[in-house]
This record gives C-alpha cells, structure tokens and sequence, in this order.
C-alpha cells in the first residue's frame, strides 16, 4: 500500500519553544532539513513536500507527487482545449488550505514562501470510489460491480496447510517492499504471500495435479484408469466398518438335497438364538433356514434368511438375508463337514464371510432398511455365530 505523508508529518519535525519564555506558542524544527515552522499541521505537510532530504528518503512519497503533477498537468491541458478556465480540481466540502483526507498534493503556484497545494485524485491510490459516490466508467455511466467469483469445487485430495507452505518459497521482491511475495515451486508463478490465494493456485497449478493424484488410492492400484480419464482425478470418500451386532443361530444338522445344476446342495434348518448390538437386542424366531451350495471342494455358497424379533414390550420383527462364501483348503472344508471335527477348526483357518440386509415394517428400527453391513462368522457345535459391522 503506498506510504501516505500522515504517516510522517508528527515524526518529522521535533517541537520547541523560542527564545523568548513568554511565547504561548510552540514551534517546530524539520529533522530532515532544520526548518523551522510554525506548529500547524497544514503547514508542516507543504513544508515536507518541498524538503529534498525529505524526499528522498521517501521515494514512495516522490513519486505520488511526480503522478499526480502529470495528472494535474493532463487535465490542464484537456481544459484549456475546451476553452474552460478550471485547472484545479476542489474536493467538495473541503475548505481552501485544508489538507484532504486522502490522496496526493500537487504545487499549484506560490503564495509568500509556501506553495500551496491542491488535491487531485490519483486513481493509483484514490482508485476506491467513496461511500455514497458510484464510480464512473469511460462513457460516464456507472461502472458494473465486479462480481466475486467462488472456486469451482474439486473433487480432488483437500489440500492441508503444511502442504500449502511446502509448495511455496517466500522472498522479497523489492528491498523496499513491506510485504512478501511466494513463488510455486511446481510452475515458478508468482503469489501474494496469502494461503487461500495459494491454496486456489495449487488445485489449478498443472505440476501439482499430478502430486495431489498421487494421493488417490485408486490411482495406487495395479492397474490404473489413464490418466486424461475423469475417474483419475477423483477423491471418493472411503467408508469406515464399526461392529454394530452379533447374531447366535441355533441350527438343527444339516440335510444333503444332493447335487443340482449349480452345485451339492445342504439345508441347515434354524430352531432359534439370539442376537446384541448397540441398537437393540432379541431372539431369532424358528423357521429361518441357510441353503449351502458347495459349488467345488473349496468354496460354498451361503444363502439365508431369518426372522429377528426385539425384546420390546411391543416387539418389533426384522428379517435378516445373509449372503456370501466359505473358502477353505480342501482338508479344512472336509472337516467342517463333520459335526464333531468342526468345533475342533479354529475360525482363522477358514473364511466365512458375508454381507447383510435387514428389513422392517416398524418405524422405530427404519434406520435398519438403509444400513449395509459385512459379517465375519464361525460354526461352534449347534450353532452358527456371525460378528456383523455396519458400513457407514
């Protein structure tokens, strides 16, 4: 932001009182060149406009004076070919010799040992139209409000804050600059030293695309989508799996039915058991069944349905569906297949695994109709036992 000449006129001058002790009046000497003025704000301003140490200590300051003496000098020019005798600009409301709030000051002729001064906008630092008066645009008619515009929303990998400072190196782009300037180390573009402006960069910056899908699992895979594909740069959201209940099925001893189309196939009959888990808990009705389809000597398909009921005082009934696979090594299956040699099989040495479904007419368990689970089960003795988590 340009230095504004407020800023140093209290600084610069150092105030004293003269040689006769009876003065009420203080003065005030110029540091920069040891004038001295009187103690009047207006004046010590006119007085720092001509000092020359002063100046150049402040080039910043020089040169609003230098751009708004060519302002001042085109708008002279421009009135004179109109015929309009008008060559300063007043600011309404601002008495002559007032300083204005804000801008730049310009020498408009001499008055005693003073120049005075008059106020022209200078649209680098006056370009902020004021409260209450709509900005012009070159026909004269009030000029559009610029419209912020929101970033596009991306789907891919967040960007964290560490992530953002690694990606810029900060320097300082002028030795009299304040504030400093960011270059991305993936396009070498230069940023303000701002984290939302360089967070925006990073999604668009072609370099670190290619880190950010990195960071998508999918593109870790064996084998990947190309990558001008859409799928490549997407960031899904994974799911996480909590343990939500765990069903115990009594079951009577299986019936072979004997081969079909599909495979050997075996009914194993439910006569009841229990279930628990964070929602509710209660028994399992009799009638359910498992159909097992043995489709080869390692893997079995497993289809089945019970009916759940809750232990409230009005309960409610929930029919579970089950469906899913045991795999095991040929030997381990054989045991399985005897109901004794089964209980013997810890449940590590094979895989029953299976995905559920819960469905009810009663709205004090609907979340149920929406849920998708996963289960993980073991046969001990008459009964089958499954772990189920909840997918959310």
């Amino acid at each position: 932001m340009p230095r504004h000449i407020d800023q140093d006129v209290h600084s610069a001058f150092v105030e004293f009182r003269g040689d006769d002790p009876s003065a009420k009046c203080l003065s005030v000497q110029c540091i920069y060149c040891q004038q001295t003025r009187a103690k009047n704000t207006t004046r010590q301003k006119q007085h720092l406009l001509q000092c020359a140490p002063y100046l150049q200590a402040h080039p910043d300051v020089a040169l609003q004076i230098s751009g708004a003496a060519s302002a001042a000098s085109a708008q002279a020019s421009q009135a004179q070919a109109q015929a309009q005798t008008q060559a300063n600009v007043a600011v309404p409301g601002q008495a002559s010799g007032d300083a204005p709030a804000d801008g730049t000051y310009t020498h408009d002729g001499t008055v005693g040992e003073h120049t005075a001064l008059t106020f022209v906008p200078n649209p680098r630092i006056n370009g902020t139209p004021s409260q209450g008066r709509p900005s012009l645009g070159g026909d004269g008619t009030p000029a559009p409000k610029r419209q912020k515009t929101k970033p596009t929303p991306s789907n891919m990998p967040e960007i964290s804050l560490q992530d953002v400072h690694k990606a810029f190196v900060e320097f300082r782009a002028n030795e009299t600059d304040k504030c400093l300037s960011a270059r991305c180390i993936y396009c070498n573009q230069v940023r303000a030293k701002n984290t939302s402006r360089q967070r925006e960069h990073l999604l668009t910056c072609p370099g670190y695309q290619s880190i950010l899908k990195d960071k998508i699992p999918a593109n870790n895979l064996r084998h990947q989508f190309d990558q001008d594909d859409v799928a490549s740069t997407l960031a899904l959201p994974a799911p996480t799996m909590d343990l939500d209940f765990r069903i115990s099925i009594k079951v009577k001893p299986k019936l072979n039915i004997g081969p079909s189309p599909s495979g050997r196939q075996s009914w194993i009959p439910c006569i009841g058991g229990q279930w628990a888990g964070r929602w509710g808990k209660g028994t399992i009705l009799s009638g359910g069944h498992d159909i097992q389809t043995s489709v080869k000597d390692t893997a079995t398909r497993i289809d089945a349905q019970f009916l759940l009921q809750t232990n409230d005082e009005h309960p409610a009934q929930i029919v579970l569906t089950m469906k899913g696979w045991l795999t095991a090594e040929r030997d381990v299956m054989e045991r399985l297949q005897d109901p004794v040699a089964a209980d013997n099989v810890v449940a590590h040495r094979y895989r029953l695994r299976v995905t559920l479904q819960l469905e009810t007419g009663d709205e004090r368990y609907a979340d149920v109709n929406t849920g998708v689970w996963v289960g993980s089960g073991c046969r001990r003795g008459g009964e089958i036992v499954y772990d189920a988590y909840r997918i959310s």
